[in-house]
């Protein structure tokens, strides 16, 4: 029975009292203390994170998302899972695959994937392209996806520092995927990565980036970049974007959202 905290305070203190009681009579001694201190734990937990993001936008601290954090956090991170623990529900990536992946990235792509992780996307990705770059700042993710598609003729896999995309030739790339790594990715960063973008992507190439919008006050690990921030710094770099989306419909008219923190997928295009 997990709450929003900023609800309690639309409940008096002597009804709180009131309810307490109740609960006690009904449930009994060791649930209503649990209860209390979830109550308690919740509370001073959402304040100590509103401490935090207020400290954070105002000193510009990197918070849990510099390049440095970024690769400790994920060459630490347990793969066993292939980055699935971040799928909703098989129907959700399903509905990304179909309405998302397959929408921008077209058969016989060149194509780049930036933090395939563990290798959550670059199957099917791997099914549409000639040839597929994975580059990731985490080396033990980049292990695990070359012994995961060793068998695979048109895969290459590399490390990044977080900001550059080395690996890649110039105007050598056709479409450009991301998912669950531009949350991540503070905005000096992402300026570098724009940089970038614009570098290895072909005339007409395509990007299709999944990141945050509220700039991290959601939690979720997020960054501290908003949808403004995306869409001028992609403008800046001479990039055009051409769709943000927070939700899609599937064939069937189910509603699927980008993620659970307020997250979209920014479609942008090199001229």
């Amino acid at each position: 029975m997990k709450d929003i905290v900023e609800n309690r305070q639309r409940i008096s203190l002597g009804k709180k009292v009131k309810i307490a009681l109740l609960a006690l009579r009904e449930n009994g001694i060791v649930w209503t203390v649990c209860l209390a201190v979830y109550y308690a734990c919740s509370a001073i937990a959402t304040k100590a994170f509103a401490r935090m993001d207020a400290l954070r936008r105002k000193n510009q601290l990197p918070g849990l998302n510099s390049a440095a954090m970024n690769k400790l956090i994920w060459e630490s991170w347990d793969w066993g899972a292939g980055g699935e623990e971040w799928s909703p529900s098989p129907e959700w990536k399903q509905s990304v695959i179909d309405c998302v992946l397959k929408k921008h990235v077209n058969k016989g792509d060149r194509v780049l994937e930036i933090g395939p992780g563990g290798g959550r996307w670059t199957e099917e990705l791997l099914n549409l392209a000639e040839s597929l770059k994975g580059a990731d700042i985490s080396a033990s993710c980049v292990e695990a996806c070359q012994q995961r598609f060793a068998d695979a003729g048109n895969a290459e896999f590399f490390v990044s520092s977080g900001r550059d995309l080395e690996g890649a030739e110039d105007d050598s790339i056709d479409s450009l995927w991301s998912f669950d790594v531009f949350v991540h990715i503070n905005k000096p960063e992402l300026e570098a990565y724009a940089g970038e973008f614009v570098r290895v992507l072909k005339s007409g190439g395509k990007g299709v980036l999944h990141h945050g919008t509220v700039g991290g006050e959601k939690g979720g690990w997020r960054s501290n970049v908003t949808i403004e921030d995306m869409t001028r710094i992609l403008t800046d770099a001479g990039l055009e974007v051409k769709e943000q989306f927070q939700t899609w419909e599937d064939d069937k008219g189910t509603e699927f959202e980008a993620g659970l923190y307020q997250d979209a997928i920014t479609v942008f295009v090199k001229k």
